[in-house]
């Protein structure tokens, strides 16, 4: 009777590890379901993204995309080149611009008056231009012009004028 209840127990314990391991091969086909099920859904994902990709969202396929954009980059780089050769012919210009202009006003009449005459210096890089002064008294208005080529002139300059030129020509903070 003692080997008839082993053995009713050991089938017993082998129909348990029977039921335990369909229990765990239950557990693993589930979850290989679950993972297969979680890679379909990525494949639709990617798929419809590349579906996007190639057709792009007005219709236009990538080929059709790529080859606009580089007939935009060649006209871009057209215009870099086009505003390049117009920056290059303004900095060859540039230092023949008027870049200073200094003012000084004078009373070139000591006993009447105030100081409404006035000396402008318009002058460029090279410190080339004119010099405009400006004489005011009760009866009228006389305007001189002196052509100054690299701070000077042929012409005698005042006082008034030189001190123009210096204020036109000192550095600016």
């Amino acid at each position: 009777m003692r080997a008839d209840r082993k053995t009713k127990i050991q089938m017993y314990l082998g129909a348990c590890v029977e039921i335990v391991l369909i229990l765990l091969l239950f557990l693993f086909v589930l979850g290989l379901g679950g993972w297969v099920a979680f890679i379909e859904y990525r494949y639709r994902q990617l798929a419809q993204a590349f579906r996007l990709l190639m057709t792009g969202r007005g219709g236009a396929d990538l080929e059709a995309t790529l080859i606009d954009f580089v007939a935009r980059m060649d006209r871009v780089e057209q215009i870099t080149h086009a505003v390049d050769e117009r920056v290059t012919g303004v900095e060859v210009k540039l230092p023949y611009l008027i870049q200073h202009v200094g003012i000084t006003r004078f009373n070139p009449f000591a006993d009447k008056g105030g100081d409404q005459s006035f000396v402008v210096a318009i002058l460029d890089a090279h410190a080339d231009g004119v010099v405009l002064s400006a004489l005011h008294s009760r009866v009228d208005v006389r305007v001189y012009g002196k052509p100054v080529v690299g701070g000077q002139s042929t012409y005698t300059l005042t006082a008034e004028e030189r001190e123009a030129i210096a204020r036109a020509m000192k550095p600016r903070a």
